[in-house]
């Protein structure tokens, strides 16, 4: 650069020294075109050497204060080229305190962006989750309020079913106690008082069936006969089949069983009420199938004969009690067999 200048400066002495032989012969306007010139090509040479300087810069010798040269140095912040692992090149970047800071800047951003994506899908299932409550909370509400209703609609339903059935039970039995002749509303004042449900069951009995005799012909021969007198009381108060033991016993009519209150005498017994308001009592069974309030049909089963009670062999005595006759007192009892004659039973 040093020997460049020299030589500009060189050229320009030369044209001075060649303007000072000259210059009776140079005009003033060709002497300012040479000075003009001259300011260009300086101005060029200047321009030169700057992009030179510019350009030859990074890859100069470093100089140290005292004017000594620092060997290898060279432009650090440069891209180098590096193999990686698998045999690739890479590219680092190095720069004072910057080590790392691109790498974490990195990562806090992916970082920050895998942040908000959970967040948002958490969001999202904490609303689908609200939705799905939501739904079947409502769903709940409307369930328990279709099942108040329900209930309540039973709760009414029921009511008026009771209602009606006890309007349906009161009119049957005032209709029983009228079919069988005796209205009964007091069992303080009367003996022979018969209960709301008893008659509510008289008036489900089917009259229309043909009454039999106690025990079926040919299993039974008749013993004693009411009125007559015996050892056994101050007179027969019934008639007496005379059958093996164990022989079935038939109810002779229709009718509800009501309570065994015939007394000690007669064993193990049944006593039949019927539709006119008539008792008929079997008494020293063995054993008996059927117990108060059982509806009976005239022929169905109630028992087998035995020796229960005040009896002298296997038979059953057969009493009949009018309306207006008591349970348990025997002698209030009547003949009965014109009342089976009546019915059409010949014994």
């Amino acid at each position: 650069m040093a020997a460049r200048r020299a030589a500009g400066d060189d050229a320009l002495l030369a044209e001075f020294d060649l303007l000072e032989d000259e210059g009776d012969k140079i005009s003033v306007s060709a002497l300012v075109k040479q000075g003009v010139t001259a300011v260009l090509i300086a101005c060029i040479g200047l321009f030169v050497v700057g992009a030179v300087s510019a350009t030859s810069a990074p890859y100069s010798t470093a100089v140290t204060t005292d004017g000594s040269a620092i060997s290898g140095s060279s432009d650090v912040t440069r891209a180098t080229p590096s193999t990686s692992t698998d045999g690739t090149d890479t590219t680092t970047v190095a720069a004072a305190n910057s080590s790392g800071t691109d790498a974490d800047l990195s990562r806090s951003a992916v970082r920050s962006e895998l942040t908000n994506a959970v967040a948002a899908q958490q969001e999202s299932a904490r609303g689908m989750s609200l939705s799905d409550t939501a739904a079947q909370v409502t769903e709940a509400a409307a369930t328990s309020a279709a099942d108040q209703r329900a209930a309540a609609l039973t709760s009414a339903n029921t009511a008026i079913s009771t209602e009606a059935q006890r309007i349906a039970d009161a009119a049957a039995a005032a209709a029983a106690a009228k079919k069988a002749g005796t209205l009964i509303t007091s069992t303080a004042s009367k003996p022979n008082a018969v209960d709301a449900a008893t008659l509510a069951l008289l008036a489900t009995v089917d009259d229309s069936i043909p009454w039999v005799t106690p025990i079926a012909p040919g299993s039974y021969t008749r013993g004693a006969v009411f009125g007559e007198y015996g050892v056994w009381s101050r007179y027969h108060t019934g008639v007496d089949f005379v059958a093996p033991y164990g022989t079935p016993i038939r109810a002779a009519g229709s009718g509800v069983v009501v309570a065994s209150d015939g007394g000690s005498w007669a064993g193990t017994h049944v006593v039949i009420m019927h539709t006119d308001g008539s008792r008929t009592l079997y008494a020293h069974m063995s054993a008996k199938i059927v117990q108060p309030g059982t509806v009976v049909k005239a022929g169905q089963l109630i028992g087998y004969v035995g020796m229960t009670g005040r009896a002298f062999g296997y038979h059953t005595h057969f009493e009949y009690y009018p309306p207006s006759a008591t349970v348990g007192d025997p002698y209030t009892a009547a003949d009965p067999v014109p009342f089976l004659l009546k019915h059409g039973v010949t014994i």
